[in-house]
């Protein structure tokens, strides 16, 4: 989950690598560094936390032609400077970053280099120093070292003696572009928006090396391969020139323009085709297999064709899944949702599936991402680039590119009208400062729901858990008597999600096991409610099955402004990363 930007060019190239590493910043950053050439020698830098602490240590005087950066997002070895990469050989020859894991670190540690005095605690530096370990030209060292490792990895490397970057990729996404001033390796394609017109995407066990003026690739075996580039002006990356203090207070005022987005994408440029629907309406049930916020769009997405389309659709949580003794059926379509399409656990089970000979659908935000190179099919989302690490505006994304999918299969015209009204009217709710000052009381919160507000209600307490660093529970209403209730009194908050008339009667008995217990209710409903509560916020009337995009806006501000109340940087929540290419 970490970053890599990598440049090699005609100008002084350590400024521009920094500036782009800020767009790989959603990718960790717990800390962050350089290495460079400079006088026939390799120089680091690094430093412990974002990337304007690597710019503070560095100054404005460096100068380089030949530069690796990277961002961290720790998996081995605590936040430190000495775990920052980039990483040197024992011998001072080569300088690695690396995003991935190497799972037989330990192994190779002690088969290869027992001798070596390591200076970390990290996978990165045994794997630069088996590098180092290895006979002949550099991109055979590289190769062979790569052949010992068992795991993930985007590597770029440089050698004290050659002016050249040298590359890698297996599992962890990298890409390399050129132009005439110079080429660049990086973990994402944003980072070559408005620099270059054409990239190269790596797949795995594939190498590369550039230079100032080429770019040659090599597959495992060390033989010379072709590649074709691609049009980088083709994908839709969003402008990110503020007109917010955050990124995610942007990105959740962006919906409603990501919701007419996706909506003109499949209704008047057919995304999905004709082809594609008949194909999809073929499969007798789905299963849908996601991590997290993803996770939660494969509820909504499951409970949309169930509702519209009368088919059975299981949900599966990606890391459990491919342990699971899972019944597979040729009759089903196992849809695997991703923003980024590089999340480690839904891609090995994606993998899974393809290997027993089922069919993939994949619904991702990221063009060329290694999920969509497993689909059979791919739905799109339109989110544009989403920077802050709490999904919002990729999650209504997702749900309502799923939605437009049931509706789609249902061939029900009246549906699809109902869409185009709502795109059409739909705005984000504003938060009054008096419900704002009641929330901050609590820090003992309850969200629950029913049915499709349930799902509402573990996406909400899960964006206030990852922004705001509160210990809080989504449920379904009626599990509330079943333990939960153990832990309500009178310190408690239960933010009660209600936007089905049908089960309006059910919600205010839930309401009234919370009062009877001391607890205060925050009801979040597009229509009034018979029983007592202590604060009301009242949502737009929409038809129902549109409200859980409305009901998840607001608990999305909710998580945002407490956040920022406590002084947390809501962008960056601590400890997370939003791309998890770990497993």
């Amino acid at each position: 989950m970490c970053g890599i930007c990598s440049a090699i060019g005609n100008f002084n190239e350590i400024f521009d690598v920094i500036e782009r590493l800020r767009k790989l910043e959603y990718r960790g950053y717990d800390s962050s560094g350089i290495a460079y050439k400079e006088n026939n020698n390799l120089e680091v830098v690094k430093s412990v936390g974002q990337i304007a602490n690597l710019e503070k240590r560095i100054g404005r005087n460096l100068s380089s032609q030949i530069v690796i950066g990277h961002t961290r997002w720790a998996t081995h070895g605590k936040v430190s400077e000495e775990n920052a990469h980039p990483h040197m050989s024992a011998n001072g020859e080569f300088a690695l970053v690396h995003n991935g894991i190497i799972e037989n670190y330990e192994d190779l540690k002690k088969i290869f280099l027992s001798d070596v005095c390591l200076n970390s605690q990290t996978d990165t530096e045994v794997f630069v120093n088996l590098i180092a370990r290895q006979k002949g030209p550099v991109i055979n060292k590289l190769i062979e070292a790569c052949n010992l490792v068992k795991g993930s990895f985007a590597v770029a490397m440089l050698e004290k003696n050659s002016n050249k970057i040298y590359l890698a990729k297996r599992k962890s996404p990298l890409m390399v572009a050129q132009n005439e001033n110079g080429c660049m390796a990086a973990s994402d394609l944003s980072v070559f928006v408005g620099k270059f017109e054409k990239c190269y995407i790596m797949e795995d066990d594939e190498f590369a090396v550039m230079s100032e003026k080429n770019i040659v690739f090599f597959d495992k075996s060390g033989k010379k391969i072709k590649k074709n580039a691609v049009l980088i002006n083709n994908f839709d990356f969003c402008d990110e020139n503020l007109n917010e203090e955050y990124f995610m207070l942007k990105e959740i005022k962006e919906q409603a323009i990501v919701l007419k987005r996706t909506y003109f994408k499949y209704f008047s440029e057919n995304t999905l085709s004709e082809a594609e629907i008949s194909k999809i309406k073929k499969y007798k049930s789905f299963h849908f297999i996601a991590c997290g916020t993803a996770y939660h769009s494969g509820l909504m997405g499951a409970r949309y064709i169930q509702q519209f389309c009368k088919k059975e659709c299981k949900v599966s949580i990606a890391s459990e899944f491919r342990y699971d003794n899972n019944v597979l059926n040729k009759n089903c379509l196992y849809v695997f949702v991703s923003q980024s399409g590089e999340t480690a656990d839904t891609i090995a089970c994606a993998n899974l599936i393809k290997e027993k000979g089922f069919d993939v659908m994949c619904v991702t935000n990221v063009p060329y991402c290694s999920l969509n190179k497993l689909a059979d099919i791919i739905l799109p989302t339109f989110a544009g680039r989403e920077v802050a690490v709490a999904s919002t505006k990729a999650y209504v994304a997702q749900v309502f590119t799923l939605l437009i999918l049931a509706i789609k299969l249902s061939k029900n015209l009246e549906l699809q009208e109902s869409l185009k009204k709502f795109v059409l009217s739909f705005d984000i709710l504003q938060l009054d400062d008096a419900l704002l000052k009641f929330l901050y009381q609590f820090n003992n919160i309850f969200y629950i729901g029913r049915e499709q507000d349930y799902v509402a209600s573990l996406e909400g307490a899960l964006k206030m858990k990852e922004i705001a660093y509160i210990n809080c529970i989504g449920l379904a209403g009626g599990e509330l008597k079943h333990g939960t209730l153990a832990l309500i009194d009178e310190n408690s908050l239960v933010i009660a999600i209600s936007t089905q008339k049908k089960l309006k009667e059910k919600m205010e008995s839930n309401i009234q096991e919370v009062k009877a217990r001391g607890g205060k209710i925050l009801l979040v409903s597009n229509f009034e409610h018979s029983v007592e509560v202590d604060h009301f916020l009242q949502l737009p009337e929409f038809e129902e099955f549109l409200m859980p995009i409305v009901s998840i806006t607001a608990l999305q501000l909710m998580a945002f402004h407490y956040a920022v109340e406590l002084g947390y940087n809501p962008d960056k929540p601590r400890n997370l990363a939003k791309s998890v290419t770990v497993e």
